[in-house]
């Protein structure tokens, strides 16, 4: 019976010896990732890496979340060495910080950089994942306050538009980069309501600055708070009037000369009403006065750009 013990012992320990060679041997590896100038996100969503693999349906594996200040030298937990060496891109996704569930085991979709690996090295870049082409560090941008569409009621303190002078010729933005079909720019004003709490009213979506935008609530309500009179085909918006009651708590016509101007880079999908974490233009104004160029701030005025290391 002695025997018969021993042998059973040698048995199982032979076997957990195994499973812990077959453990240690299974190799691991992690991913370095060092990101410059990547914007500040809040405290809403966080930045995450993930590497793709090969064929149609591959395979995505997350490299680990990490923030703006994190992102310049950013290290992964250990990886599954065959899904590093399998994958073929790296791609950089901006995700919602309190998800859960199976929310977290694929990417959002909003890419916003992207790259292959050449050997064991990526240089994710913004081009063909947040823009087409190019970036914003060159991008300047200028508004007016003035409202065109005013008759018996409101001053060119209602309203705000993004041209290049007056009358205008063409928007007001110079080398502001085309997005990808995900994104579009939408300009905001942040106001003060009747409780002095600030409230962000979008002034419209655009993708070409030197077209008319729409409306955040769609094309049919381009525009809906001017006055009688016309406005011009770019960018803006005059507040004259809330026919539609959508903001009973702010006064119109909305006094816009201490407004804050925001010009924001959205999801094409979102339908938050307040600006979404990128926001590369900002300009707080104070008793600005009416009719003349104001120049929006270019916060984004680095080349965002990024090396990954397997």
């Amino acid at each position: 019976m002695k025997n018969l013990i021993y042998a059973s012992v040698a048995i199982l320990f032979l076997f957990a010896s195994c499973d812990d060679d077959d453990d240690k041997s299974m190799p691991m590896s992690s991913i370095t990732q060092k990101f410059e100038n990547l914007p500040d996100l809040g405290s809403d969503y966080v930045y995450e890496g993930w590497l793709i693999g090969t064929g149609t349906n591959p395979d995505k594996t997350s490299t680990g979340r990490f923030t703006h200040v994190q992102g310049k030298n950013y290290k992964s937990d250990k990886i599954d060495m065959s899904k590093v060496d399998e994958a073929t891109a790296y791609v950089l996704t901006i995700e919602p910080k309190d998800e859960t569930g199976a929310d977290l085991s694929s990417p959002s979709g909003l890419f916003f950089s992207k790259g292959s690996f050449s050997g064991d090295m990526a240089s994710p870049s913004t081009d063909g994942a947040l823009f087409e082409s190019g970036g914003l560090n060159n991008a300047k941008g200028q508004f007016f306050l003035k409202a065109p569409s005013v008759d018996m009621m409101g001053s060119d303190a209602n309203g705000i538009w993004f041209i290049d002078a007056l009358p205008p010729t063409a928007g007001g933005f110079t080398n502001l980069p085309m997005l990808t079909s995900d994104w579009v720019y939408e300009g905001w004003v942040v106001v003060k309501d009747k409780s002095d709490n600030p409230t962000p009213i979008s002034t419209g979506r655009f993708s070409d600055p030197n077209k008319a935008d729409v409306s955040f609530s769609g094309a049919a309500d381009n525009n809906e708070f001017k006055g009688p009179n016309g406005v011009p085909p770019f960018p803006g918006e005059d507040f004259i009037t809330d026919p539609n009651n959508k903001y009973p708590n702010v006064v119109f016509p909305i006094d816009l000369t201490s407004a804050t101007i925001v010009i924001s880079i959205e999801p094409a999908k979102n339908d938050e009403k307040s600006p979404f974490a990128l926001k590369p233009f900002v300009k707080e104004l104070d008793k600005q006065s009416t009719g003349t160029a104001v120049e929006l701030m270019n916060k984004y005025n680095g080349v965002i750009s990024g090396k990954v290391t397997r």
